[in-house]
């Protein structure tokens, strides 16, 4: 099987949504939907307000109709915004896209999507954030229960026998990408703020997590960031073959004007990165 990873893509904010149609458009065109999956890594809107979801909805369920898989996993802007989640925005995003974070389980993570050769796991990496003073910030909050019960999901025999593909939407490693701003840099002084609050912006409860899926995840997908890395060096220190975080598909607060996505073949553990004018 192959996936298709977006992340990241902000629909709501300036001419997101016409790029997301791009990019969907050159997915069908260029993939078709057999032996294909699609997989978003959240933040698919820029705010979790109910104004703003009707725009990607009906794009996933144009893809849906045109005969494809699609799995999403919520990010902070899905629930709320770059600064905090809301607890009744985040019913009302689970609500709306149901169909996309569940499919006909119960709403409740980890999710298990198993295909003939794939047993995918998707985290609410908002999860344990919804109290007054998690809220802020949203830095990313597994907790424990959600741990706990991916611990267990990964010890049933029908994940065991398949590839396991774990996806989120938050940052799971610490300074694996810090690189000092320089002056010629768009956005200076943004780009050195962020420099310097890096290793606070991971996700909060990532080393129990690491310790959790060690030797027992094949693909970690994830995105946040917006850098578009490979991570797998750092994935490798904890037994996970292949780490990929998927940028910002549709280029939102990045310098680059290439929009993105990758092609992941789950059966040789490579990928490839495709760009759409």
């Amino acid at each position: 099987m192959k996936i298709i990873h977006l992340s990241d893509t902000h629909v709501g904010k300036g001419d997101n949504a016409d790029k997301l149609q791009r990019i969907l458009d050159d997915v069908h065109r260029f993939c078709g939907p057999e032996g294909h999956l699609l997989l978003h890594t959240g933040d698919l809107n820029d705010t979790g307000k109910t104004e703003g979801m009707q725009a990607s909805r009906i794009l996933f369920d144009a893809m849906v109709d045109k005969g494809w898989q699609v799995l999403l996993a919520p990010g902070n802007h899905d629930y709320g915004d770059s600064l905090h989640i809301d607890p009744h925005w985040a019913e009302n995003f689970r609500t709306t896209y149901a169909r996309y974070i569940f499919g006909s389980q119960a709403p409740r993570f980890p999710v298990l999507t198993l295909t003939d050769d794939c047993a995918l796991i998707g985290l609410d990496t908002n999860e344990a954030e919804m109290g007054f003073l998690e809220r802020w910030m949203a830095e990313g909050f597994l907790g424990k229960r959600q741990i706990d019960a991916l611990d267990a999901l990964l010890d049933q025999a029908e994940v065991k026998q398949r590839k396991v593909v774990l996806y989120m939407h938050h940052h799971p490693f610490f300074d694996a990408f810090a690189v000092r701003p320089g002056r010629g840099d768009v956005g200076f002084y943004s780009q050195l703020f962020s420099w310097n609050t890096r290793r606070f912006r991971r996700l909060k409860d990532a080393y129990p997590l690491m310790q959790c899926i060690r030797d027992r995840v094949d693909v970690l997908l994830f995105g946040h960031q917006h850098f578009g890395l490979d991570y797998s060096a750092e994935g490798q220190r904890y037994g996970i073959a292949l780490a990929l975080d998927a940028s910002s598909s549709t280029c939102t607060q990045m310098d680059t004007q290439r929009m993105r996505y990758r092609i992941i073949d789950t059966a040789t553990g490579t990928f490839h990165t495709r760009f759409v004018p």
